[in-house]
């Protein structure tokens, strides 16, 4: 019975909890929204507040890589230098969902953070359509997930999808690796919450600049196209949280995310 309840008030919470990633995050310091992220646009035919910030759900669409029409970009945004070795994030903007506190993300799931190189100095022009690396995957808990014995947190705790580490989070912080190549990037961020049909996925692109003076130098790899990289159905991308948490004794350790495997560097 209590496997029954606890399942229900998890599917009841957010159905509409929709959101987006158009902050980065650099020097410990939450830049405007679309300073250095590539504005996305609204859904036609939806609900007018949720329109910009509603997700992704085809696998196969070029908006898996950075949003709604922000592959093709024609909008103006910052891009920003940081070093190899450096931590940034990405905050959750502007808009947000009617009536609430503030922007964050409202589902259980996987977060991702990953790079993709531009092949010339000409960032602004560059589709993402040349090859990406993961440089981050969180699944569970982490150290800058939220405490739930806070009084404030404790008002959002759900049994089930606080198992996820960024669950009601509104930011995470990652590095960039040491070694990573001097030049110009697509700095991409994902939420994936995963559904039996229509997963959706949250996704938002950056813009910066890795320099690199080191003599360390590495490979990225493995390296993947988006879209491409999933595909409708797959078992990895394609579940209900709750069921799985169910499932496991109410835990998530044994979920392991998707492919490819991060690049630490």
């Amino acid at each position: 019975m209590k496997s029954t309840l606890v399942l229900f008030a998890s599917l009841q919470c957010g159905v509409q909890a929709h959101f987006l990633f158009g902050r980065l995050i650099l020097n410990n310091q939450w830049t405007d929204t679309w300073e250095y992220v590539r504005e996305v646009q609204a859904l036609q035919g939806v609900e007018e507040n949720l329109a910009l910030i509603y997700p992704q759900t085809e696998p196969d669409s070029i908006d898996l890589r950075c949003g709604r029409n922000a592959s093709d970009f024609e909008g103006t945004v910052k891009t920003a230098k940081v070093q190899a070795g450096d931590t940034v994030g990405f905050a959750a903007g502007e808009p947000m969902l009617e009536g609430d506190v503030k922007p964050w993300i409202y589902h259980a799931g996987v977060t991702s953070a990953w790079l993709s190189k531009a092949p010339s100095d000409d960032l602004d022009a560059y589709a993402g359509d040349g090859d990406w690396f993961k440089i981050l995957s969180v699944t569970g808990r982490t150290e800058q997930s939220l405490d739930w014995s806070d009084p404030w947190a404790a008002q959002y705790y759900d049994e089930l999808k606080a198992l996820w580490g960024t669950f009601r989070l509104d930011s995470y912080n990652f590095t960039i690796p040491e070694t990573t190549p001097s030049g110009k990037y697509l700095l991409r961020f994902e939420h994936l919450f995963p559904q039996d049909v229509d997963t959706q996925f949250y996704v938002n692109c950056a813009q910066i600049e890795v320099e690199n003076s080191s003599d360390s130098v590495g490979t990225p790899e493995p390296v993947v196209k988006i879209p491409g990289v999933y595909t409708r159905g797959q078992e990895d991308v394609y579940f209900n949280t709750a069921y799985f948490a169910l499932e496991h004794d109410y835990s998530i350790d044994a979920y392991v995310a998707p492919a490819p495997s991060v690049w630490s560097g």
